[in-house]
């Protein structure tokens, strides 16, 4: 018996299914610690599943919360009394003490009000009370209420009055982002214009010279600007030489030693899609323009930039959207007052443990590339249409 011939449409099917298949693996571990971040931004944590009685309690009845409250302190582990009392102190110092102090001696308290008071006076305090019943959900706003300066009032709503700190630090994100972008793009442009118009030997020699910062490690480079601008280092000692300082100066652990050492690491990616778009374009076209009289920059301004512009704004999305979340770089290299947003993620992850923070800053600073890359396609829409209609 012959073998029946395999059928076109099931080889097309696998062929499908082999592209697809990796791109929605992709796609889903893309989206995977995004949506987690996303559902860590707005979970109430321990409070939200250990205050699971108390909530579900008229709270209005003193003596029913007192009850439900010390049933859940009844039901939880040690681990879970001590992160709900950590969570509780971040909305009321020296709340930690008392709920742990209370969890510990739950089961020998009378299950109400007056018992709580004569184990504890503060428990006569209402804020303790009104700050347990705004947490108690399983979701909150209260991390966006303190990344945002705004307050949760008691009914769980946002509330202006708090402090914009938060707000004040990604406004300095954004900044510091802007202005390495301008950096780097008017260090980046006559460096790609070497690259693709020079002769070949130089223009490989500034190439490799530009793509030999993807084979360092960020953490060596930035060392290497820390060692360079210090008040001891190349470069002070270089200008007291030549006499242009009588004093060293402070290049280092202030605004510019950031924009320094955040420009270099980032050059490659302005340069390369730059140098790309350049080399697309024919030569013959700044020939002709000369041949009619322009001159050369005439020729530059209409007729050889405009045509750079697209590599100008790939590149410029690409390092301002890295800038945005340079963390090392800036850290090593800032002062005080420059650290950017991802320099408190970090500190909340790693310190404090409030992944709710952390989550909260990520979430924002995801939207405001949303929101700026947005508003770009918008205006290149509205461009484009402009010109459609001319």
């Amino acid at each position: 018996m012959s073998a029946s011939p395999r059928k076109p449409g099931g080889a097309r099917l696998a062929a499908v299914v082999l592209l697809v298949l990796p791109l929605a693996i992709y796609i889903l571990l893309y989206l995977m610690p995004i949506s987690s971040m996303i559902s860590l931004s707005v979970d109430n944590g321990e409070l939200g599943r250990g205050l699971v009685q108390f909530r579900g309690a008229d709270l209005g009845d003193p003596d029913a919360r007192a009850a439900a409250l010390l049933a859940d302190m009844q039901s939880m582990d040690a681990g879970q009394q001590a992160a709900t009392a950590r969570e509780l102190n971040q909305n009321l110092s020296g709340f930690r003490s008392l709920f742990l102090k209370t969890a510990r001696q739950a089961a020998g308290i009378e299950p109400t009000a007056a018992g709580l008071a004569a184990f504890d006076k503060r428990w006569t305090d209402e804020t303790y009370w009104a700050v347990m019943a705004r947490n108690s959900s399983p979701f909150t706003w209260r991390h966006f209420g303190q990344a945002t300066g705004l307050q949760v009032d008691e009914s769980g709503r946002l509330t202006a009055g708090g402090d914009d700190i938060y707000v004040q630090i990604m406004w300095r994100t954004l900044v510091i982002a802007v202005q390495v972008t301008l950096v780097t793009l008017l260090i980046s442009y006559p460096l790609a214009y070497a690259v693709a118009n020079a002769a070949p030997r130089f223009a490989a020699f500034v190439l490799i010279a530009v793509l030999m910062s993807f084979w360092t490690s960020i953490l060596v480079r930035t060392t290497a600007w820390v060692i360079l601008l210090q008040t001891s280092g190349l470069v002070n000692a270089f200008l007291l030489w030549t006499g242009f300082i009588t004093e060293p100066l402070q290049l280092i652990f202030n605004r510019f030693g950031a924009i320094v050492s955040m420009t270099h690491v980032l050059l490659p990616f302005a340069i390369i899609p730059i140098m790309n778009v350049m080399r697309t374009i024919p030569k013959s076209q700044k020939d002709a323009s000369l041949s009619l009289g322009a001159g050369p920059v005439e020729t530059f301004l209409r007729v050889y930039f405009p045509q750079t512009l697209r590599g100008v704004a790939v590149g410029g999305a690409t390092v301002f959207i890295l800038a945005l979340g340079f963390y090392i770089t800036p850290s090593l290299t800032g002062g005080p007052r420059d650290q950017m947003v991802s320099f408190y993620i970090a500190a909340f992850v790693k310190e404090s443990l409030n992944w709710g923070m952390a989550s909260a800053l990520s979430v924002m600073l995801l939207g405001a590339v949303l929101l700026i890359l947005s508003a770009y396609g918008a205006a290149r829409w509205l461009m484009a249409r402009k010109r459609g209609q001319a």
